[in-house]
């Protein structure tokens, strides 16, 4: 028997909740800390397109990290860190919207290089304008101590801790669920609900982060975690189906990512260039189109696992 598509997200809010390891997310979360701080450094050093991704892949784990932790947790320091690291995701993410606007219009909008050249031009100002920005507050985030979360020895506390992280993490978990429960409807049926992809984009890459807190070194290493298990399964195992749910968030993210590459292209040429490149637009549009139509396939069949009763085929 096959399962509803959105039963996934619905097993999410109303079946499943998860007890949080306290000792696994304190861990999750210092290596997270971590790892912004080193890529704050490549990124000073070097601000090429690697390292603009890698910021930002690391921005939004730490940000993942300190929302779902408890307010004791939430020191002054790492709020400030947290604070200041969102500054520099902004900013990375309108420096990388510049870089995709060009690459797209010069591999796929067919436009000549006449055509082409003050677009660049305007580009690179634009990106070396919010570039010089980025650098300078990639330099503040250095000059903080890099702040750990604290755990509490007492058996008492940390049990207390670990109680009101599962309520926070779980309440968390579930909005971002039902935000995509919401959207995603809305989004097969209309190739034109550009905010609420968008949206769903940006809410199963936020919800992928979630999940992965509580995923071991252990879990990751040895795959302890069953991927083909179902959401609805035995809830006795804390981590049961984390994997193949991680799996499937991370597919829809790499999709809608590649779809609003297009249309943040699309908006940038219907502002600024209305009538010169209507080619351009259509050209771009015409691509756009097909890795939605590929989007909607992938909601419909791949996503489908009628043989252990994963999604029910809804939309055909």
């Amino acid at each position: 028997m096959e399962v509803d598509l959105l039963l996934l997200m619905a097993n999410l809010i109303f079946e499943v909740s998860y007890p949080v390891n306290l000792d696994t997310f304190f861990d999750n979360y210092a290596h997270n800390v971590q790892k912004v701080d080193k890529r704050v450094e490549e990124y000073a050093k070097d601000p090429n397109e690697e390292n603009i991704h890698d910021i930002r892949t690391a921005i939004r784990r730490l940000e993942a990290s300190y929302m779902s932790s408890p307010k004791k947790l939430q020191k002054k320091k790492i709020k400030k860190y947290v604070g200041i690291s969102k500054c520099l995701f902004k900013l990375n993410s309108e420096i990388r919207d510049f870089d995709i606007i060009l690459e797209k219009l010069s591999n796929e909008g067919q436009i000549s290089e006449q055509q082409l050249e003050p677009i660049k031009k305007s580009l690179e100002r634009e990106k070396d304008k919010k570039l010089g920005k980025a650098l300078s507050i990639a330099t503040d985030l250095k000059k903080i101590n890099v702040p750990h979360p604290v755990k509490d020895n007492s058996l008492y506390k940390h049990n207390k801790t670990e109680k009101k992280l599962s309520r926070k993490y779980n309440k968390i978990v579930n909005g971002f669920a039902s935000r995509i429960e919401k959207n995603l409807p809305l989004v097969i049926s209309d190739c034109e609900k550009i905010d609420e992809l968008h949206e769903i984009r940006k809410d199963s890459k936020k919800l992928r982060y979630l999940l992965e807190l509580l995923l071991s070194d252990g879990d990751r290493r040895k795959e302890n975690v069953d991927k083909k298990a179902r959401l609805s399964g035995n809830k006795g195992d804390d981590i049961y189906g984390v994997s193949c749910l991680i799996g499937a968030l991370e597919n829809i993210q790499d999709m809608l990512g590649v779809i609003h590459d297009y249309d943040v292209t699309i908006a940038y040429l219907k502002k600024h260039h209305t009538y010169e490149h209507n080619d351009a637009e259509n050209n771009i549009t015409v691509i756009r189109k097909n890795k939605y139509e590929q989007f909607i396939q992938y909601c419909k069949s791949d996503l489908l696992k009628s043989d252990d009763g994963f999604f029910l085929n809804k939309y055909r």
